[in-house]
């Protein structure tokens, strides 16, 4: 286990103190008060490195009173006549763990979204489509939205609109990309949003990657690139008399968090910003429901719509603010993809002439918002895949550091970080960034678009977090899902499983220059990750990203019992299993939310 446990800790400013072997115990007498549960004959990883192992955990309310090796009988003065002593049979218990980047409100609303068949074959796909049209009249499904097609599936020109033309004309239809960054639109829907030659781009100046992709004439293509046509929704909706589900439920989220839940997460950051989410989540609470902790944020776009956007999360922390949810920091898009060239990029694209692509905020600007935000105590995560993005990012925190020196209290998270120069690596580190991963993104996910625009050099460069981690940067795990198409890559395992592999089960890379065929493993094979340090990303480090290093994140007296009992050892079992480990119980502050103890 990493060594780097406690110094984590008081990055974020923890205090953890932990008491001799032969266990931890807040009491030290012999008549010390009785524990509601005591797991025995455990393996327990407890992600706390003065304790790393340990067998036996005591949970007394909603806390953590004793941990303990199990070679002696001091844990035994935590039992009453009312404790629950559970022989796990030497099974795995992990710490409670935390999705620290991803979107529930998406997910949730995705819900009357088509889902196409995964293929490469551009007449299969359309084919499938005009046959869902033939299945369901314009009367009753007046907007075909459908997901996904590969990413790499065309050139850097893009798709066009006359290809789903040919097969479905009759409504509006969209075929998303599986990035969620680009999307490809048929005639039909660009003229009831009134797109032409001659509306301009961006149709929001403070979003200028959302655009529509034009020929040589100025007439859109059909390709959408950033979510341009959502600006424009409401226009088509009116024109053709209806509008998608316009708000999360309670029950639409709760089928995202419990799943989350069963997963062994007992702890969520949303980085979607909806009211409605928010509300839901502390309608859950309410109902007894929610089982986690549940972080949001707002986005902005400007340093002029900033305070804006900051008086609007205080208002939703002042109306769904509660012991489980909170509303603490703001999020924002310095670039885009590397799928689509807009990301920014330190060396040219290999695509056009002198092309770094585009940053959303200058090194000036994001270092003022910074500050802002530090006057405000609320905390910066910022989305960003370009090597350029990544080093304006660290320059505004070292310059903002610099300025207000010991009065600089805020955290600033780097999420995506897919090209990172080696230079800057040490830099997260240096500077107490926390740099956020999704692991299941790690193999062929996205194939190799981004490769068009980067060339196979830096292709091959991406997706580097080992040296960040070896030089004592904090790296957190999110599975950054949007829709329920994905949703089950929700699952943490999964993505362990993928980030130590580098190969995706369910969407392996293809072979490219100079690889070896059918291998299918994301090179390099130095880049997978290590089990340990996942499962402390996944743990610990998410915890610290949430500012609740303190309570959670490891299994050490004090702290909130969040805990999973799981079915098989991840630790031991072949590398291709890992997506099958299972908590047979989740506990959640004392409480068995999902699963039960009474194992076989």
């Amino acid at each position: 286990m990493s060594r780097r446990f406690l110094v984590l800790a008081l990055v974020a400013g923890v205090a953890t103190v932990a008491l001799a072997v032969p266990g931890q115990a807040l009491a030290k007498n012999r008549s010390a008060k009785p524990a509601d549960t005591i797991l025995t004959n455990a393996r327990i990883c407890t992600v706390n490195e003065s304790q790393p192992w340990a067998k036996v955990v005591a949970i007394r309310g909603e806390k953590i009173v004793y941990v303990g090796s199990g070679s002696n009988t001091a844990w035994r003065r935590f039992v009453g006549p009312e404790t629950d002593v559970v022989n796990v049979h030497g099974r795995l218990v992990l710490p409670g763990m935390v999705d620290s980047h991803t979107h529930p409100a998406s997910v949730a609303m995705s819900s009357w979204h088509v889902i196409m068949p995964w293929t490469y074959d551009t007449t299969v796909m359309l084919e499938f489509v005009a046959q869902y049209a033939a299945e369901h009249p314009v009367s009753e499904v007046p907007f075909i939205y459908a997901e996904y097609y590969p990413s790499d599936l065309f050139d850097t020109n893009g798709p066009n609109k006359a290809m789903i033309d040919a097969y479905v004309s009759d409504r509006p239809v969209l075929l998303e990309d599986f990035s969620d960054h680009a999307c490809w639109v048929n005639s039909q829907m660009l003229e009831l949003m009134g797109v032409d030659k001659n509306l301009p781009d961006p149709v929001n100046p403070d979003d200028p990657a959302a655009v529509f992709v034009r020929d040589a004439e100025g007439n859109p293509t059909g390709w959408v690139l950033e979510g341009a046509w959502r600006y424009l929704a409401d226009t088509m909706y009116a024109a053709i008399g209806w509008w998608p589900p316009a708000n999360v439920t309670p029950e639409l989220l709760y089928n995202f968090t419990s799943f989350l839940s069963s997963k062994g997460e007992t702890a969520v950051w949303d980085a979607g910003g909806r009211e409605a989410t928010f509300a839901s989540a502390a309608a859950l609470e309410a109902q007894g429901k929610l089982n986690m902790n549940y972080y949001g944020s707002k986005r902005f776009y400007t340093v002029a719509d900033l305070p804006e956007n900051i008086a609007i999360l205080r208002d939703w922390e002042a109306k769904y603010g509660s012991n489980h949810v909170h509303l603490d920091a703001m999020k924002f898009f310095l670039d885009g993809t590397n799928e689509f060239g807009t990301s920014a990029v330190l060396e040219p694209f290999i695509v056009g002439e002198n092309d770094y692509g585009e940053l959303r905020m200058s090194e000036d600007d994001l270092t003022t918002c910074m500050l802002m935000l530090n006057d405000e105590d609320l905390d910066l995560h910022i989305h960003l895949v370009g090597d350029r993005a990544f080093r304006v990012a660290c320059n505004a925190v070292e310059r903002a550091r610099a300025e207000l020196g010991e009065a600089w209290r805020i955290q600033v998270t780097l999420t995506h970080d897919e090209l990172i120069d080696p230079a800057d690596m040490p830099r997260v580190a240096e500077l107490g960034i926390i740099l956020n991963w999704t692991p299941h993104w790690s193999g062929g996910y996205f194939g190799t678009m981004s490769a068009d625009w980067l060339g196979y050099e830096r292709f091959d460069r991406m997706y580097q977090f080992n040296p960040i981690i070896a030089s004592g940067g904090i790296v957190d795990y999110g599975s950054d899902v949007v829709s329920q198409y994905e949703a089950a890559r929700a699952d943490p395992f999964f993505g362990m499983q993928v980030g130590h592999t580098r190969v995706d089960p369910e969407y392996p890379m293809q072979p490219g220059p100079g690889t070896v065929p059918l291998t299918y493993m994301r090179e390099p094979a130095s880049a997978c990750l290590s089990l340990e340090d996942l499962v402390e990303g996944y743990t610990l480090n998410g915890a610290i990203q949430l500012r609740m290093a303190d309570q959670a994140g490891s299994i050490e007296v004090g702290k909130l019992a969040n805990m999973a009992l799981l079915n098989m050892d991840l630790f031991s079992v072949p590398d291709y299993e890992i997506q099958n480990v299972e908590p047979e119980a989740v506990i959640f502050e004392g409480k068995v939310v999902h699963g039960t103890l009474m194992l076989p």
